[in-house]
């Protein structure tokens, strides 16, 4: 026996030694492919040499002597921390993830295909003569230091594991980006309302069904431009929002519609969508520096790497500290010694679906404007992973491209087309992107956003001459006065058709307001007219995030960043105390319904009833809030609307609104025509709702209702593509943390209400605060880390501090770079 343990200790050991040898291989190997971050390379584009100085974050600071060498550097230097990002990206918007991630992506690429992202782009760099010479000349220099990296640096890990080699990147790979910037933005948000809304409208056609879509001045007339007003036709809708049925309603859309947008579903960790966000300007006279102060935190879905790269980037008189999207060679949000910028959604409606009308000999031709056009039919080779090519044919109209090819068997009599400005307008996006960093003046800026189409945003601006401004920026549809935009409209007899869009200067927009203040969260930007049109149209997010965040900015006079830290943070419901109370006052009113709760449900309706609003990691109230209004909407909507649109409705701005309502007055359209009341049935479906609550949140907590956290379940994991597989998930994700806030908060951190599992999806992708008393104090903060490389520092160093809602200080002044200097990289004319 112990001649067999002495054997069995000899093999062990040469095992284990073995085990440690192949160990220790492999991780040099991986970390060999690290980036070389502080040694002298040369090259033969450059003209003088660069500095990129990375400081204790990681963030590179790049000084150069010309346009040309910084923008060789940038690119040189994003490629060092994002390539493996950048090469999902451009896959994910030219429709090319099948070919390195299998055949699991084809419907994927089919989908980004036919939104016709990559040819838009190309169609754009047909006519080069019209972008501005030197945003063309700079954006080549990027390209030309990505794959400079490329040709001559060792690449990330995640190309080996996926055997794989990057070919080169390219201007169409750049503007394609933007288009898949603009469908986040904008194309996803229009075709799933307005197809939702057909679709509701057909398949209950003798209900209201305005009634799901309550509209923002009937919950709080709060706009960016102020306080509106309640109309006092607010009981029937404005007519201009909900017209009568045109025949735009005679088609029938196949429900099956709504699961075409699951498709973004399956690359949310490869490109993470843009959700909303919450921004703010405070003038001189309130502020404590008597400059002004930007507030801004872009929501965007998580991933890992994050949605933003961060840069400081120096030549000749040219200076920006900017927040890039990579394969963006200029920031989408920055600030300098001059101005500083921000963006959030604006949510204007400019999508458009037609019902097509084909020929019934010729499927060449469609029915336009009550005129035979030619169709423009393309074909697509998508390549798979292991498997046969596959060939997609796209048919675009006038109007843009037929979608509904992309549902298996569809055979409806009239297939829907896409239309929307980005497809269809001049769009300079370039040379905006390029002119928001040069511009210098507050007239200059405003210049250099008029131009843009597409897509829809909100830019707030604040200057180092006290001024602050918000400008609604994007083209806004002028609709004739019979047209419902929330429906598929008729694509054959003009009718229907968009006659115009307001001039720029027509465009809500905000200069140095008397009340020193300009906040934005989605929220409707103004109840004034503008232009011919009474009303804007859009997809405007529930008024919540920008009450609550005006309320707070009323409490006082001055504010300093200190304070906005506190702002920016803030977890506390604004809907909370009335949905509460309207959820009591329905027990109160029958007291027996209490009386025969069980101990636990008394305990949690106590808790219940005291919660105080704040949606905080440790709070109990929270998480009956959250379980118990989402069994109320279940309950009064799910059984009728069915599984797959009642996800597809919680996935709009909608739902929030009508919830609310529906606690308050019980209207509920399915309601129409049964025997009990709306208000007895809205009680009725609130009690069993909160007893359902209690029995889940006990099966998934336990029997201690003090155990019953919101952090408990609320919780948010960075997840990298090659993380999303087990056990890679241990190498590449970030997390999970329990983390407060929700969807409709300041602090939102976004679960999906109709996922119901509350694994947080999207949030802050930001948050920065910029006080132009004092620039050598501004804050900041990312998800992650600024690096995509999983061995490095600066991978994760941020994200314990993101979810605990704390900042760091940026190096913006050249002194503070070379203080807090970790690495320094050189670039040299090649000898």
């Amino acid at each position: 026996m112990k001649h067999i343990r002495r054997k069995l200790f000899f093999v062990v050991t040469g095992l284990t030694g073995i085990l440690f040898v192949l160990c220790a291989v492999v991780g040099i190997y991986v970390y060999g492919r690290q980036p070389d971050v502080g040694s002298t390379f040369h090259c033969e584009k450059l003209q003088d040499s660069v500095r990129v100085v990375r400081d204790n974050w990681g963030i590179p600071h790049i000084e150069a002597q010309n346009g040309k060498d910084a923008y060789f550097a940038y690119g040189f230097t994003l490629a060092q921390d994002r390539l493996f990002q950048m090469e999902l990206h451009r896959r994910a918007a030219r429709g090319e993830l099948a070919e390195i991630l299998g055949p699991g992506l084809v419907e994927t690429d089919e989908f980004f295909r036919t939104l016709m992202l990559r040819h838009t782009a190309q169609t754009y760099l047909e006519h080069e003569e019209k972008i501005d010479p030197e945003a063309l000349a700079l954006l080549n220099s990027f390209l030309t230091g990505v794959n400079h990296f490329i040709e001559t640096q060792t690449l990330p890990i995640e190309f080996t594991l996926l055997g794989i080699r990057p070919r080169k990147f390219t201007k169409t790979d750049t503007l394609a980006m933007i288009g898949y910037m603009t469908y986040s933005l904008s194309m996803y948000s229009g075709m799933e309302a307005d197809s939702l809304f057909s679709i509701l409208k057909t398949k209950f056609p003798d209900i209201d069904i305005t009634v799901l879509y309550p509209e923002h001045y009937l919950e709080n007339p709060l706009t960016i431009m102020g306080p509106g007003q309640v109309t006092e036709d607010a009981e029937n809708p404005d007519t201009e929002m909900n017209p009568p049925n045109s025949e735009s309603g005679r088609y029938h859309p196949p429900e099956r519609f709504a699961s075409v947008f699951a498709e973004i579903e399956k690359i949310a960790h490869i490109f993470a969508p843009f959700q909303g966000s919450n921004s703010w300007v405070i003038g001189p006279s309130r502020s404590n520096s008597v400059m002004p102060i930007l507030a801004n935190y872009p929501h965007i879905g998580f991933s890992n790497p994050g949605a933003w790269y961060e840069a400081h980037i120096k030549y000749k008189d040219y200076e920006n500290y900017g927040y890039h999207l990579p394969l963006l060679p200029f920031p989408m949000i920055a600030h300098n010694k001059y101005k500083a910028w921000a963006i959030t959604m604006l949510a204007n409606d400019d999508v458009d679906l037609y019902y097509e009308t084909f020929h019934s000999k010729d499927k060449t031709r469609v029915m336009y404007k009550g005129e035979w056009e030619k169709v423009r039919i393309m074909e697509e080779v998508i390549k798979v992973k292991g498997e046969e090519d596959v060939t997609l044919k796209i048919t675009v109209t006038p109007h843009g491209p037929i979608i509904t090819d992309l549902l298996e068997g569809y055979s409806g009599e009239h297939p829907i087309s896409l239309s929307c400005p980005f497809l269809q307008l001049e769009n300079p996006v370039l040379d905006v992107m390029y002119q928001l960093g040069t511009a210098k003046t507050l007239e200059a800026f405003e210049k250099a956003v008029s131009p843009l189409a597409a897509p829809g945003m909100n830019f707030s601006y604040a200057d180092h001459e006290g001024n602050i401004a918000w400008w609604a920026v994007g083209k806004i549809a002028v609709r004739p006065a019979h047209v419902n935009p929330r429906e598929i409209l008729d694509g054959s007899s003009g009718r229907d058709e968009i006659t115009g869009y307001l001039p720029f200067e027509q465009n809500p927009h905000l200069i140095n307001p008397a009340d020193g203040i300009i906040v934005t969260a989605n929220n409707c930007p103004t109840d004034r007219p503008s232009g011919p049109m009474k009303r804007l149209q859009g997809y405007w997010a529930p008024s919540d995030r920008a009450a609550r965040i005006t309320e707070l900015l009323s409490e006082k006079e001055k504010w300093n960043l200190e304070d906005l830290k506190a702002v920016q943070t803030d977890s506390k419901s604004y809907a909370g105390p009335e949905m509460v109370a309207n959820i009591v006052r329905i027990f109160e009113q029958e007291p027996d319904t209490i009386k025969r709760f069980t101990d636990i449900e008394k305990v949690a309706y106590d808790k219940f009833k005291s919660w105080d609003y704040d949606n905080r990691i440790t709070s109990v109230g929270a998480t009956l809030f959250h379980f118990t209004t989402y069994h109320i909407l279940k309950a009064a909507l799910e059984d009728q609307m069915g599984e797959e649109l009642f996800f597809t409705y919680c996935g709009t701005w909608n739902f929030w609104n009508f919830l609310k309502s529906f606690l308050k007055t019980g209207k509920n359209p399915f309601n129409i025509g049964k025997e009990m009341s709306a208000t007895e049935t809205r009680n009725r479906i609130v009690q069993n709702a909160f007893k359902a609550a209690v029995q889940e949140i006990r099966e998934k907590l336990g029997e201690n209702v003090g155990d019953w956290q919101w952090g408990a379940v609320h919780t948010l994991e960075f997840i990298h593509p090659i993380g999303e597989q087990k056990p890679m998930n241990l190498l590449f994700n970030v997390g999970p943390f329990p983390v407060p806030g929700a969807a409709e908060v300041v602090n939102q951190f976004d679960a999906g209400f109709g996922w119901h599992d509350y694994e947080v999806g999207a949030g802050p992708s930001t948050r920065r605060l910029i006080d132009y008393g004092d620039l050598t104090r501004s804050w900041s903060i990312l998800p992650t880390g600024n690096s995509g490389n999983f061995l490095s520092d600066h991978y994760d160093d941020q994200a314990e501090m993101f979810v605990k809602g704390e900042y760091r200080m940026l190096n913006f002044t050249w002194d503070q770079v070379e203080k807090n200097k970790k690495h320094e990289m050189r670039l040299l004319p090649q000898r």
